[in-house]
């Protein structure tokens, strides 16, 4: 049964995951004679256990609060459900909107520190509508980043893989070295034979980006505050340099869930 509470329609559920915490609230007695907060805020643990319930069932609560935005009134919380079965004369799979990546060497510090991050995370905070209104700063403390690298996550990837990931990496520094005064980028790859042919020259006439024809070996951070020791081979040498900015050139997967269904429907991804 649908009713009415403070302007919000709510639908009851029976199988929500978990109970909604109670805010935790002094007593009537304390409340005397001062001002007191009432409610004292949730504890860390219960915090952390409300968030990951909101966060993780990934399912409805009925809050209907999309039924009370909806102003043509096309959500009908009384439709009963049922399944359809559906004819086509052809299905397309693609490979979804989920980002999945094959994973990354653990020594480049992805997951370890907060200045490593992926391709897609930087192109997320190069967007104007991104977390960072397209400013490019460090995810450890904000600050400004005057060097950066864009390094191969997967330099043993297909040659396709390697060109796309490469003309990736070039468009993300031409669009940072834009909007970041004084930055320097290096982007270490292994550069393949399609790259060296039809964008080799250009992107080493860009300004302030420098192609470092290799591969990276490891990250590390000698104290905290100190920036960033990326340990990486170009032309058969050992290198090591410190940089402000790590970004990891990702190389992408399809799901399980995709390549199960594809399985299924004997149908491959496009």
């Amino acid at each position: 049964m649908i009713y009415e509470k403070e302007n919000r329609y709510i639908i009851p559920f029976d199988d929500v995951p978990s109970p909604r915490a109670e805010m935790p609230e002094i007593s009537v007695d304390e409340r005397r004679g001062n001002f007191v907060e009432v409610e004292t805020g949730f504890p860390e643990n219960m915090s952390v256990q409300e968030a990951k319930r909101c966060l993780s069932c990934r399912r409805c609560l009925g809050c209907a609060l999309c039924w009370a935005e909806c102003e043509p009134e096309a959500i009908d919380f009384s439709i009963p459900d049922e399944e359809l079965d559906l004819e086509f004369d052809d299905v397309i799979i693609t490979k979804g909107q989920d980002n999945a990546f094959y994973p990354i060497d653990s020594k480049l510090g992805f997951g370890s520190y907060a200045d490593v991050i992926t391709d897609i995370q930087f192109e997320r905070m190069l967007s104007p509508t991104g977390p960072t209104d397209g400013m490019v700063v460090s995810p450890l403390d904000g600050e400004i980043p005057k060097r950066m690298a864009i390094v191969q996550g997967n330099p043993d990837s297909e040659d396709d893989q390697i060109l796309s990931s490469l003309i990736l990496g070039v468009n993300e520094s031409i669009i940072a070295l834009d909007r970041t005064k004084e930055l320097e980028v290096v982007l270490i790859s292994p550069i393949n034979q399609a790259f060296k042919e039809q964008f080799l020259s250009e992107a080493e006439q860009v300004s302030g980006l420098k192609m470092a024809g290799g591969a990276p070996d490891s990250v590390e951070r000698k104290a905290e505050g100190k920036p960033l020791i990326l340990h990486y081979t170009e032309n058969s040498q050992q290198k090591d340099e410190p940089f402000d900015l790590i970004v990891i050139l990702t190389k992408p997967r399809i799901s399980s869930e995709i390549e199960s269904l594809s399985r299924r429907l004997e149908k491959s991804v496009q």
